[in-house]
Parts: structure tokens; sequence; C-alpha cells
């Protein structure tokens, strides 16, 4: 790995990181987006399964951290999901929302469960807050991957050019 692609490796888990603090600090409710797992999925997609796992356990350890939860739990969440996420080959952009919304449908289902106690809320709530959150997950998935799409376009599209 160059210097180059771990520096925009590093800009790109502080964005992300400043995103997920600003939304756990400005919204006081119990469900709000995950910005790390929707990047580590993307970063997935684009074929870096070896830089996804590793940054699987920093964003799981900056998010225990934002959350004030049990240092280590959300890495071993992001870890397990990243690598099962590793062996789908998905291209297209249903793929990629269906794919988003399942997995963090599993996501805040496991936040949500201590093996000593078992579940912390009553089934009805906890699948409806999970479905909100993975929509909200999956929403967000959407417009990024549209962004990025309308990005990527317009720079192979500067690469046609002859100057």
């Amino acid at each position: 790995m160059s210097n180059k692609s771990l520096i925009k490796i590093m800009e790109q888990l502080l964005i992300v990181s400043s995103l997920q603090l600003i939304f756990a600090i400005s919204f006081k409710s119990s469900v709000i987006p995950s910005f790390f797992l929707i990047w580590l999925l993307i970063i997935t997609w684009d074929g870096n399964t070896e830089m996804s796992l590793v940054l699987a356990f920093v964003a799981g350890i900056i998010h225990d951290l934002i959350s004030r939860g049990t240092l280590g739990t959300t890495s071993v969440r992001f870890l397990i999901l990243i690598y099962i996420n590793s062996f789908l080959k998905i291209k297209n952009l249903s793929a990629k929302v269906a794919a988003t919304f399942f997995f963090s449908f599993l996501f805040f289902i496991s936040i949500l469960f201590e093996p000593a106690k078992g579940f912390l809320w009553n089934i009805w709530p906890l699948v409806k807050y999970s479905l909100i959150f993975s929509l909200y997950n999956s929403i967000i998935l959407y417009f990024l991957e549209l962004i990025m799409r309308r990005y990527r376009w317009k720079q192979k599209k500067d690469y046609l050019v002859i100057s």
C-alpha cells in the first residue's frame, strides 16, 4: 500500500468518524445511522477486503469510544459482518442497497444482545428500530453511491479528453 492510499484512507476515517460523532451528539435518538458500517461495506465492495477488515477493527474501537460502549464489542460485530460480506461480489446498486439493509439489520440486533442478559428490548420495538436503522443506512448508501458514481464517471470522462 502506498503512502498516498494510506493518507486517503486516514482522511476517510476522519470524515466518517466526524460524521458519526456529529450524529451521536446532535440527535438524541436511540437510532442513528452507522456511517462506519456503510463505509466498511463500500470498501469491501470495492475489492479491498484486507483493508476493510483492519479498518473494521479500528472503526469498531472508535465507535465504542463515541457510544461509550464496551471497548472492542463493536469491532467484533464489524469484523464478522465485513468478513461475511467479503464473500459477496456485489456490483449493482440495488444489490448494494439490499445488502446494506440486511447487514444493518443484523448489526442493530447484535448491538442489543448481551450474552448474560439476553435481548435488552422486547421483540417488537427491536424489530421496529432495526428496520428504521436499516432504512436509514440503506438510504444513505443509495445517495452516496449515486454521488460516487457521478464522481467516477466525471473522472473517467476527464481521462478521455485529449489535451
